[in-house]
């Protein structure tokens, strides 16, 4: 009998969570309801006025207009209906500011609403609504899910919990690393739960380890998604699985709030999901060109790019010849090199020999020192700009004579750090002694986690992804103490999009700051 009960106690706790769950149909409609694509890839239309205008429903999805919660969001003096199922299904039928009445929506009359514009009374709805075509089966996922609207709860949250998953780093070479995020996230997610959580809602944390082989990123992370039942992730490594993962968080709708990556994946259209806080390699090269085409703006010297040949580094290259032809300075050269190839004396000859006085440096790392080294043997000294990804302690054994001319690129400076900000670090440090090593690491995880909890109180009690993405967009120069400013909106994913530029002084072994912050566009 005490087995029985305590069996019927546990179901009856479970059962709002699976309750709450959405069903595969529910998904498909979600999908058509946010993004106005089929899961089927079948083709949805929105017609649109008198005029029957057609475009792509993807161009005019639904939560465009009713919102995630369904329930409208006034914009161009239009106000939207709401489409909650409740709302929907008065008992006593629904007027409309305009006058218009009609008794209560049944499912065959909502069909009718997306399809051909009528309500229930067979009256036609606002100018301003679409009417959709779209197949049978999306048709009904659709409904299925506007049924669902404003009672459904997303993976990971119950109304006592937001369970909050992070990807760390693999363990081995980036043990210590692991370490400190996860120490910093423990100890923040300790201090959150401390002060009554998130809307009363504990944070519950859940880790995976990275994988240390690139083709076991997708199953591993997929599974850890599944399994541990995420609302959000946060501060996640994911470093040489950029695209994998970006396609991935797409497919869940999981949104990322904080990712460790070289490579910020912001090519349109952009994943609504993933949140970066600082700009990868990417947009510091890009800073490196605005920083030396405005102090040679005069003169515009000859000026090249060298990269090793592959895609990625391809369009870096491309990005930065850009970004100096925009600034009027149209003499520079771009120069790939197959990985394994770098022969550095002959590399010094050409660009000596072609008078090149700039250097956008795109690696290899390994080989920069040598490069420098064999540029004073033939007695070249261009000058010579670096991404901060790109340098680490062996870039202060760099020949003395190329003092003053070697300028790198930093994301984000000690300058970033206030008083505050700091603050709230000694403090999780007195709560769990975090480690000694790796300190700009947990300065970039604490920073993303505060950004996170800013979303989740931003979004309100009612929480939702769709509303924590929403939340996210609408931040705008944001401080949380140990960055630079951070903003995100609909068309930008990197908060901090910029970079400052340093100088190395060989003699003092330490960067010297040379610019404000640099802001990109």
């Amino acid at each position: 009998m005490w087995f029985v009960l305590t069996l019927f106690s546990a179901i009856l706790l479970l059962l709002p969570v699976f309750a709450e769950s959405l069903t595969a149909t529910e998904q498909r409609g979600q999908q058509i309801y946010l993004q106005g694509l089929s899961p089927s890839n079948r083709e949805i239309t929105a017609v649109l006025g008198p005029e029957r205008l057609e475009v792509p429903a993807a161009i005019m999805p639904c939560v465009n207009c009713h919102g995630h919660d369904g329930r409208g969001r006034p914009e161009g003096g239009v106000t939207p209906s709401d489409i909650t199922w409740a709302a929907l299904t008065k008992p006593y039928g629904v007027t409309h500011p305009s006058g218009r009445q009609h008794p209560p929506y049944m499912l065959r009359h909502l069909k009718r609403a997306i399809t051909m514009g009528r309500d229930p009374a067979g009256q036609a709805l606002h100018i301003a609504m679409p009417r959709y075509r779209m197949t049978h089966q999306d048709l009904a996922d659709l409904v299925a899910y506007i049924v669902r609207l404003g009672k459904s709860l997303d993976p990971g949250v119950t109304e006592t919990i937001l369970r909050i998953g992070a990807i760390l780093p693999p363990s081995g070479a980036f043990a210590d690393m692991r370490q400190a995020i996860q120490a910093v996230l423990l100890a923040y997610a300790d201090l959150i739960n401390q002060k009554g959580g998130i809307y009363n809602r504990q944070l519950e944390l859940h880790f995976v380890d990275a994988p240390a082989t690139p083709t076991a990123w997708e199953s591993t992370v997929r599974s850890f998604i599944e399994q541990a039942q995420v609302f959000a992730l946060t501060s996640s490594f994911i470093v040489g699985a950029e695209a994998e993962m970006s396609t991935l968080l797409k497919a869940q709708r999981i949104p990322l709030v904080g990712a460790f990556t070289l490579y910020p994946q912001v090519d349109f259209p952009l994943n609504p999901y993933v949140f970066y806080v600082y700009a990868g390699m990417a947009a510091q090269a890009r800073a490196l060109a605005v920083f030396a085409a405005s102090q040679h703006a005069a003169s515009h010297p000859p000026a090249a790019v060298i990269y090793p040949d592959d895609p990625m580094e391809r369009g870096i290259a491309e990005s930065i010849v850009t970004q100096c032809q925009q600034a009027g300075w149209p003499t520079v050269q771009s120069f790939g090199i197959p990985r394994g190839q770098f022969n550095t004396a002959s590399w010094v000859q050409r660009l000596r020999q072609l008078q090149t006085e700039i250097l956008f440096f795109l690696g290899p790392r390994a080989a920069t020192n040598a490069f420098l080294r064999e540029a004073v043997k033939q007695h070249w000294r261009p000058k010579v700009f670096i991404p901060s990804i790109l340098t680490d302690r062996e870039s202060f054994q760099a020949p003395e004579s190329f003092n003053g001319h070697l300028f790198v690129a930093f994301p984000t400076l000690p300058r970033d750090h206030t008083p505050s900000g700091l603050q709230a670090y000694g403090q999780l440090d007195n709560m769990r002694t975090l480690p000694r090593t790796h300190l700009s690491s947990q300065l970039a995880t604490l920073a993303s986690a505060k950004l996170l909890v800013e979303g989740l109180k931003l979004a309100g009690r009612e929480i939702s992804r769709e509303k924590l993405v929403q939340a996210l967009e609408g931040l705008y120069e944001f401080r949380t103490g140990l960055t630079p400013a951070i903003t995100y909106s609909p068309n930008r994913r990197i908060g901090a999009l910029g970079a400052y530029i340093t100088t190395i002084n060989l003699k003092a072994k330490r960067f010297v700051p040379l610019s404000e912050w640099i802001e990109l566009k």
